[in-house]
């Protein structure tokens, strides 16, 4: 029986395949993202490739840069090739929910740059409904992070907690809050994002809808590519 991080080891090498030189490629955040960086860079090294990074959030930012994959800023560059990210649920339609690890805004703004945009997952993370095992993460302003929740809740079957990091609030990149917002029934993720997209104080939802090309799923029974 093979556990997570195996399952998600199996799923970086077809990742990593897809890279051309010369190519922009948008590198994600969290557990799976930071065992694909090494073989980014391990590849670019043995293959003398051209590669310039862009990076959802400073933490996969420093640890490309320590392996010598050369990165630069997202307004540094006109497009994105290939980005490749994890989730935290994925639904049939290949829609995401992602920001597990805070980095939402900047995952979304490089994701739908991207030409072809891969998503990397163990199966845990393959759901019949966005919500039914993860809460969304939404971004928001410190100014009025109460208030915000308050609107979710009195809208909505959800119940909000503000993120907490041991026993502060978890800031962003971006210097916001997160709400984590718990869906207590199977809710529309088009209208649930569209009505929190615009309360005012929202950056963004952890909503990744239609933007997926291809999820790359790590099983038991071996890697399977489910293509949209």
């Amino acid at each position: 029986m093979k556990d997570s991080k195996e399952l998600k080891l199996m799923t970086v090498d077809d990742a990593v395949a897809q890279i051309e030189n010369n190519m922009v490629i948008g590198i994600g955040t969290g557990s799976t993202i930071e065992l694909l960086i090494p073989k980014i860079a391990e590849r670019i090294q043995l293959e003398d490739l051209n590669i310039t990074g862009v990076c959802t959030s400073n933490k996969s930012a420093y640890i490309a840069k320590q392996l010598k994959i050369h990165v630069v800023d997202i307004n540094d560059v006109d497009h994105v090739d290939l980005a490749i990210d994890g989730a935290d649920e994925v639904d049939p339609n290949l829609n995401l929910i992602k920001g597990g690890g805070g980095a939402l805004f900047r995952e979304k703004v490089i994701d739908e740059m991207a030409t072809r945009f891969v998503v990397l997952a163990d199966e845990s993370k393959l759901v019949d409904y966005l919500g039914q095992n993860f809460k969304l993460p939404v971004e928001v302003d410190k100014f009025n992070w109460l208030h915000i929740a308050k609107n979710i809740e009195s809208n909505f079957n959800i119940s909000t907690e503000r993120r907490m990091n041991d026993d502060v609030p978890f800031i962003t990149d971006n210097g916001n809050y997160i709400l984590d917002c718990k869906l207590h029934e199977q809710l529309d993720p088009y209208n649930l994002h569209e009505f929190l997209i615009h309360l005012t104080g929202v950056l963004e939802t952890g909503y990744f809808l239609d933007i997926t090309k291809q999820a790359i799923i790590g099983t038991q029974q071996g890697v399977r590519t489910i293509d949209k």
